[in-house]
């Protein structure tokens, strides 16, 4: 664990800043580049809550694990789907824009697109509040949390456009920067 407690800071800084380029560069239309980026904060993100947790543990709350549990879940699950969606734009051949490509979400890839995202989402928002009553989190955070994942299940659910995932997976990128960043760095000893 304290191995663990000693990488949250730079997982959830690089994992953080993946998530923004990569969904910047799909946004630009460098679909390719742009998801080869978006998978590295994925999986990245994955460790980074982990981590975080793990260099909390001591005000980690039986909720809070829980609500880790569920977002970390949702966020394996969609693995699979981010990887079919890169490799569809690699199947394409080139990183340049492709003229009239819509971009791919991870809610249409199958088989459980729509799964992992609601899974994810609703992870997220239980992990936001459960961690921010436990001072886990920093002051305002956990409410980043929790406004991705409305953003995120209301365009899972079609209710908005599905694009808004966009917004949603901005903002989640925005509190894991956030958290990142109000982490100590640790010594050579991993003492905080």
């Amino acid at each position: 664990m304290e191995m663990l407690a000693r990488w949250a800071r730079p997982l959830a800084l690089v994992s953080a800043l993946a998530l923004l380029v990569g969904v910047g560069l799909t946004g630009l239309n460098l679909l390719l580049v742009g998801w080869s980026v978006y998978a590295v904060g994925h999986v990245g993100a994955i460790g980074a809550f982990v981590a975080i947790c793990a260099a909390n543990r001591g005000r980690m709350e039986p909720w809070t694990w829980l609500g880790l549990a569920v977002l970390v879940i949702g966020l394996l699950i969609g693995v699979p789907q981010v990887a079919s969606i890169w490799q569809d734009y690699a199947a394409g051949g080139s990183v340049l824009p492709v003229a009239g490509r819509a971009m791919e979400l991870p809610v249409w890839t199958a088989p459980l697109g729509l799964t992992a995202e609601l899974v994810t989402w609703v992870g997220a928002a239980f992990f936001g509040l459960a961690a921010r009553g436990a001072h886990v989190l920093p002051t305002g955070i956990g409410w980043l949390f929790l406004g991705a994942a409305a953003i995120g299940v209301v365009a899972a659910l079609y209710i908005v456009s599905p694009y808004a995932w966009v917004a949603a997976v901005l903002l989640l990128a925005f509190a894991l920067l956030g958290v990142g960043v109000s982490l100590r760095a640790t010594n050579r000893e991993g003492l905080r």
